[in-house]
């Protein structure tokens, strides 16, 4: 998704200017995790293994920091089903720093190792202001998985412009290993085009990226069931047979919905949004609409039975409301506890 400070004074950042640099991690692991010694597993294959299980399972996106507050991440509250992966969100503010550095230094790209010998865990990389200096850095730091994502501005001056040629080139430098997850659009590129969506358009590029090596495509923002069942069944009928993973958001309270809004241009129903404004200073109503929502739209995919195993949650570091619909999926039995050990 899209790396999005919300100003709310959440307890689960911490001061980064008391830090040094390189950036300090702060994640406390399970148990179970720190007898783990993985060896940067490939999602990729994950994904597509509890896919042809059927088995339900679902990942995590993070921000590594809100503008001056790295983020801190208890895995503890997720038990007792852990996230199969963690993704870690590119920031406008990346782009920005890599013409002054390196990729090794930009911020999500140091965490993943941090994460990698516990959990499965990938970095996005972002095509705004990308060239083919700083492409091939990110290749150098042999990292096993990556989200491409085209990124909410394009810079005239970039080299890419479109996903599939870094999907392409990643591809074609690292063969088959790398793992390669893109983005698919229910709701269109509403961040840089809002009006008059193409949708065959939009499935075509889709197909562009999958045809030159994407292994799997996580879903973005919307919040229609229909549209999101309606995506998937195009991206069938299309010939895309790569795993689909759902992108979920679940807003908290209103003023976080809003600021999604503004950045994604990515909106509820007119009737929706109106339902909603009528108890937009009720925090946990607003943040209970959104848990029903939520559960009501993976519920609505898995009834039309397109063969979707798997939900990636945009956290934006505020994982109350995620932690509510895990719950509420665990009492479907959508979600199943591990029977022996928390282990992913």
């Amino acid at each position: 998704m899209h790396s999005l400070d919300l100003e709310t004074g959440n307890t689960s950042l911490r001061n980064v200017s008391q830090l040094p640099e390189p950036i300090q991690p702060c994640f406390n692991f399970t148990e179970t995790q720190q007898k783990l010694s993985l060896a940067d597993p490939n999602i990729a294959d994950l994904v597509a293994s509890k896919s042809a299980s059927k088995e339900f399972f679902y990942g995590i996106e993070i921000m590594a920091h809100n503008e001056s507050k790295v983020t801190c991440v208890d895995f503890n509250l997720f038990l007792p089903l852990l996230p199969t992966f963690v993704s870690i969100v590119w920031s406008k503010q990346f782009s920005e720093s890599i013409h002054t550095s390196t990729m090794n230094q930009v911020a999500n790209m140091q965490l993943i190792p941090y994460l990698n010998s516990r959990i499965s865990a990938m970095p996005h990389l972002s095509l705004y202001r990308m060239s083919q200096k700083y492409l091939d850095e990110f290749l150098a730091l042999n990292l096993t998985n990556v989200l491409v994502v085209r990124g909410d501005q394009l810079d005239k001056d970039q080299e890419y412009h479109y996903s599939y040629q870094v999907v392409e080139y990643l591809r074609r430098a690292r063969g088959d290993n790398i793992s390669i997850a893109v983005g698919g659009y229910p709701e269109g590129y509403t961040s840089l085009a809002p009006e008059n969506q193409d949708k065959d358009l939009n499935i075509k590029y889709l197909k562009m990226k999958v045809d030159v090596g994407a292994n799997f495509v996580i879903t973005q923002l919307c919040y229609s069931g229909d549209k999101i069942v309606e995506f998937i069944r195009d991206a069938r009928s299309a010939g895309i047979r790569v795993p689909i993973v759902l992108g979920m958001v679940v807003p908290d309270f209103f003023g976080a919905y809003q600021i999604i809004e503004r950045v994604t241009g990515v909106r509820l129903p007119p009737e929706e949004r109106e339902e909603l404004e009528k108890m937009q200073d009720d925090n946990d109503k607003v943040k209970d609409y959104f848990v029903q929502l939520t559960v009501r739209n993976i519920q609505q995919v898995i009834d039309a039975d397109l063969g979707i195993y798997g939900i990636q949650f945009f956290t934006m570091n505020r994982f109350e409301s995620v932690l509510d619909v895990l719950r509420e999926l665990r009492s479907r039995n959508i979600l199943k506890t591990p029977a022996a050990d928390h282990s992913v």
